[in-house]
């Protein structure tokens, strides 16, 4: 019966976090998960009890961090990702057949650092690996490629935050994200025909970006959100014009939630679930033929390890549930986080 009174508490905790989330929504916007085993908890004010603190936990894999790195930190962490495809989302929401077999390996690698205190600067540099193979023969490429397969580096994220309101009982914590979500280091133009698309591993666009993270402590649950704004700028034009080339993604707000629980009495082992989604929409600055908007919504669970004080992984597999345009994946991941 205490069981039930404390998941019938934290559901009712858990909409009290989101709501200030969904406030924030218009004005506000994904990136990979940061250090948590590193966060700072704020202290109360003077005088105050001492309350037990949240756990170190290897944070989420999908969702950004709120708390930032503790001042003069350093931390590395690594990410391995292996997509399948298993079909296209339709303009109407369905399943329709991706047209082949497709696959993409993800390695971003992730360096964060804290310069001052509550704040917090990272870069993710992703290697990326696509390919293609029985591609339908409709699909084929000039000279009847079916088969394709492309590597280098995609489009290098570069994020700074601050905390600019510490978690209290009733309040979760608050931090504002600058940054972008995308600088276009990866290749997305003069893609070549016979590599059947798998070539197109950037967005050819500089996305500016702008939000909050939020954090809440729930003993025994650790709660997160995130909600970011990207508004992109095309960077490329059609060779030999002044037209911009049709590379471009449309503006998306990512929201993002997750939460762990720690399963084990010494808290080394954590279960972690993450709802993830994207949402893109047309406006009337968006110039024809520009890509289609996605809208992508999905679950990750994922289990997590504290091996020492300065070392977690964590490993499980993101499930894309429902969307619009847009490949639907499954995507075993494993990270590993190391702090300096």
């Amino acid at each position: 019966m205490s069981h039930f009174l404390g998941v019938k508490k934290f559901l009712g905790l858990f909409l009290v976090v989101l709501a200030p989330g969904l406030i924030a929504l218009p004005a506000a916007a994904q990136g990979l998960g940061g250090p948590a085993i590193l966060m700072e908890n704020p202290a109360g004010p003077p005088g105050e009890e001492k309350k037990e603190g949240a756990p170190s936990t290897c944070g989420p894999v999908i969702s950004d961090t709120c708390l930032p790195i503790e001042t003069g930190k350093y931390a590395l962490q690594v990410f391995w990702g292996l997509s399948f495809v298993t079909g296209n989302f339709s303009p109407n929401w369905r399943h329709v057949s991706a047209g082949g077999n497709f696959y993409t390996f993800n390695m971003p690698v992730k360096f964060t650092y804290g310069p001052t205190k509550d704040t917090e600067v990272y870069v993710i540099v992703p290697f990326i690996t696509n390919w293609a193979k029985d591609v339908n023969p409709d699909l084929a490429g000039p000279n009847g490629e079916r088969s394709a397969g492309y590597s280098g580096i995609g489009d290098i994220s570069l994020i700074g935050k601050y905390n600019l309101l510490p978690e209290t009982d009733y309040r979760p914590a608050v931090t504002a994200v600058a940054g972008f979500a995308t600088i276009p280091t990866g290749h997305a133009s003069r893609l070549n025909p016979g590599l059947l698309g798998q070539d197109a591993i950037g967005t050819g666009s500089l996305s500016i970006t702008t939000g909050v993270n939020l954090f809440k402590y729930l003993k025994p649950f650790l709660v997160h959100s995130q909600i970011w704004y990207n508004t992109p700028i095309n960077i490329y034009k059609i060779h030999g014009t002044d037209t911009p080339a049709p590379v471009r993604n449309h503006d998306w707000v990512t929201f993002n939630l997750a939460a762990e629980y720690p399963f084990t009495r010494d808290k080394r082992w954590i279960f972690l679930m993450e709802m993830y989604s994207n949402w893109t929409w047309s406006n009337i600055y968006t110039t024809q033929g520009f890509q289609s908007p996605t809208t992508l919504l999905g679950l990750q669970p994922a289990i997590e390890f504290v091996a020492t004080e300065k070392m977690s992984l964590a490993l499980g597999a993101a499930f894309d549930l429902v969307g619009k345009f847009g490949g639907q994946k499954i995507t075993p991941v494993a990270t590993v986080l190391y702090s300096f």
